[in-house]
């Protein structure tokens, strides 16, 4: 249920209290920093989760996720798009496919965000289904993925 509240939100604050997870929801980055840095009461949602683990590759282009123990910050999490792209290959059927891709660099760490647009699942197949999102921990390896699977090679 965080999970989910999280790659839903625009930009957020991630409190984190004993068990506990209080989740403040910001429209934007802007607004987000206009309540730290002037205490702005701008937010738009709020909510109080029991703690998960969460993933972070998955939130919003753009969504800057602020994470805070006890009201202390310990991590960032934002991805923005470096590349948007189009290609034919054949599928593990052997069919020609074409699928939209979009990749997204973190601003906070070296980790590439690649996943496919979803545009007529069930034409998909098995392993293209479990390869829609995949997280590298750099360039490098992000280009080792999309040669040896696709051969492609994208640059930007």
């Amino acid at each position: 249920m965080l999970q989910s509240a999280v790659n839903n939100l625009n930009s957020g604050i991630l409190n984190i209290v004993n068990d506990k997870v209080h989740v403040t929801g910001f429209t934007r980055e802007k607004i987000l920093h206009s309540y730290l840095d002037r205490g702005l009461q701008a937010w738009s949602s709020k909510g109080l989760f029991d703690f998960e683990e969460l993933v972070f590759h998955n939130i919003k282009s753009d969504a800057l996720i602020i994470v805070q123990e006890d009201g202390k910050e310990i991590h960032r999490h934002q991805f923005k798009q470096v590349h948007k792209g189009t290609f034919k290959f054949k599928n593990e059927e052997g069919k020609d496919t074409t699928r939209t891709f979009i990749i997204r660099k973190s601003v906070y760490s070296e980790l590439y965000h690649f996943y496919f647009v979803v545009e007529k699942e069930s034409s998909e197949t098995q392993q293209e289904k479990r390869s829609q999102s995949n997280l590298f921990s750099n360039k490098e390896d992000l280009d080792a993925f999309l040669q040896e699977r696709y051969n492609l090679l994208v640059s930007f």
